[in-house]
């Protein structure tokens, strides 16, 4: 049985927050080739202390990928306090959609992170399972289907982040289609009640 990890002294976890940061911009910009080197010098550390901490590329973006599920399993607790459930999810699957503009291949990756990988697992859970809360809210609030599943509006999800990683893409499809998915998934209003849109 492994002991469990030590947990970062407070400057080499500001070391790689720093890292992180420096290759999720790195990532939008130039995608995961970008030079570990300039992503060192970008966060203010020596490329030993970003291999220190991640030994391999892989290893370095299985991390951006985490990073951002977790931000995105944050917003989703937020926006659950919200008045209006589609709303929220919709604002809650354009942030989730728009990790994989971080660099191409993030929604491959959003939906099969590797086996070995469980603390991306486990982000990509919490993740699951804010949207999750969220798409529950708007059923209980009448406004989505019943039949709405988690697991669906997530691959569908990724779908849209795949159009966005086409050289041709318009700039506001994305947005477009994350209205179209909602739209299909809203309940059917009964004969005389008004239908409602999505803004």
């Amino acid at each position: 049985m492994n002991a469990p990890a030590r947990p970062l002294r407070a400057d080499a976890a500001r070391n790689r927050r720093r890292v992180l940061d420096a290759a999720r911009d790195a990532f939008l910009r130039s995608g995961v080739t970008a030079s570990l080197d300039d992503i060192a010098r970008a966060a203010g550390v020596g490329p030993g202390t970003l291999y220190r901490h991640f030994p391999t590329r892989d290893q370095l973006v299985l991390a951006v990928i985490e990073d951002g599920l977790r931000d995105s399993a944050a917003l989703g607790a937020e926006l659950l306090q919200r008045a209006d459930p589609v709303g929220a999810l919709q604002q809650w699957l354009i942030d989730y959609i728009s990790q994989a503009g971080v660099f191409d291949g993030l929604a491959r990756s959003l939906v099969a992170l590797p086996d070995g990988d469980s603390a991306g697992k486990d982000a990509c859970n919490a993740a699951k399972g804010a949207g999750a809360a969220l798409v529950q809210k708007a059923v209980e609030a009448g406004e989505l289907r019943a039949d709405v599943d988690i697991n669906d509006v997530l691959d569908l999800a990724a779908a849209i982040a795949w159009v966005g990683e086409q050289p041709d893409r318009d700039d506001g499809q994305q947005s477009r289609l994350v209205r179209i998915l909602l739209d299909g998934l809203r309940r059917t209003p009964a004969r005389g009640e008004p239908a409602t849109e999505i803004t």
